[in-house]
């Protein structure tokens, strides 16, 4: 509509609803002013004052006031068209030119002989991503819900990396291995977008199966210097949730104490993502044993101790737009990043249409022109013309006399 292809702050879209109260509040004064006049309806001066009072114009006012509204709201979402391709100016020229592994193609053109050894640059970081996808995150307190935003966040992270190997593990009561580290980030967004909710067919919300097949598995395969390991999770464990006092302290404490020993042992930082609000919302299509709805809401004191013992951070994503690709590189990778070679055999025909394929899509961002001026501006206007109404009466020209 009007070449608009997406909006920058789409979670605000409720704010839309906002017209609702608006006409609300205006009808509520308006009947509230009719009975003021009717206890007074003696008294003449107050006949004259209402009967100066254009409804028709007042009706006006208000119209323009709700139009204008909508139309700031519609800015603040910050509608977006006219996509244009092009090419990134932080690439450097073709010559020197290298794909997100730091494979450059004079190593390919170096290395034209089968079986040779060519050197790759990578990162000389490890990052997971531990998943949350139990019932309670399709609730939708974030927009659309927490799992699809989740799976944005991830996304923006991944634009950020250079290098870096990544994984994916998603969680309900049992973890599912959905990525082992790797270097394909094409492959890695393609496994993404087929997480759903409940997707290894098990219900609840368990972090210590899902700690323990991280920390003493998955990293296992890691050589690198650095090891993250990102949680985007709401914060319920259903094992705690059932507990109280004592109980729920010990629990907790096994959680915190399996991070501490994640940092300590292995030298692996854990981050957490709290995704939601704190007055939570309505986890469709799960009933308590009362048969009552049961409604999810953020823990995040429980994540920031987790983050806290494995010396990570904490990052609570309760509606407001975040740059996750600025967070990344700014507190989760502390603005560090090293590079190391390793010497591995490949066949030089492959390697180039890897490198080709990920040149394509390095090398090209789309561009979207702003278009939140327009409605912002006619906005303006509506206000201008609003203010300039006169809610009285237009004076009656008086009819000339006929002979």
């Amino acid at each position: 509509m009007f070449g608009i292809e997406t909006y920058a702050n789409l979670e605000i879209v409720y704010l839309l609803f906002g017209v609702f109260g608006l006409i609300g509040i205006y009808l509520w004064s308006y009947h509230w002013k009719a009975a003021k006049m009717a206890q007074f309806a003696h008294v003449k001066s107050m006949l004259k004052i209402a009967d100066s009072i254009s409804k028709r114009k007042k009706i006006s006012k208000r119209i323009l006031t709700c139009l204008a509204y909508l139309l700031l709201v519609f800015a603040i979402m910050r509608p977006q068209g006219n996509p244009n391709h092009k090419l990134d100016e932080n690439i450097p020229d073709n010559n020197e030119k290298k794909i997100s592994s730091s494979i450059s193609m004079q190593d390919i053109q170096a290395k034209e002989d089968k079986g040779e050894k060519v050197i790759i640059k990578e990162s000389a970081r490890d990052i997971i991503f531990l998943l949350d996808v139990s019932a309670s995150m399709g609730a939708e307190d974030l927009y659309p819900d927490r799992l699809s935003k989740a799976k944005e966040m991830i996304r923006d992270i991944l634009s950020a990396l250079d290098g870096e190997h990544v994984g994916l593990v998603v969680f309900t009561s049992v973890p599912s291995v959905k990525s082992i580290l790797t270097l394909d980030y094409s492959y890695f967004r393609q496994i993404l977008e087929k997480v759903q909710i409940n997707d290894n067919d098990f219900a609840g919300t368990k972090f210590g199966p899902a700690l323990n097949e991280i920390i003493h598995r998955q990293f296992d395969f890691s050589e690198n210097k650095y090891k993250d390991l990102i949680i985007i999770t709401d914060g319920g464990d259903t094992d705690i949730e059932g507990l109280s006092g004592a109980s729920r302290t010990a629990m907790e404490e096994t959680i915190y104490a399996l991070s501490e020993e994640a940092f300590q042992d292995k030298g692996i930082r854990i981050h957490t993502i709290g995704l939601g609000t704190q007055a939570g919302a309505i986890v469709r299509g799960v009933q308590d044993s009362q048969g009552q709805q049961v409604k999810s809401s953020l823990n995040e004191e429980f994540l920031k101790n987790i983050s806290q013992r494995a010396k990570g951070v904490t990052i609570s994503a309760a509606g407001s737009f975040l740059d996750m690709k600025e967070i990344y590189k700014s507190r989760i990778a502390d603005g560090i990043h090293e590079e190391i070679g390793r010497e591995i055999e490949v066949d030089p025909d492959k390697l180039r249409e890897l490198v080709e394929k990920q040149k394509e899509e390095g090398e090209q961002k789309v561009v979207y022109q702003e278009l939140y001026i327009y409605p912002l501006l006619l906005a303006l206007i509506l206000l201008v013309v609003e203010f300039f109404i006169s809610e009285k009466k237009s004076p009656r020209r008086p009819r000339p006399n006929t002979p």
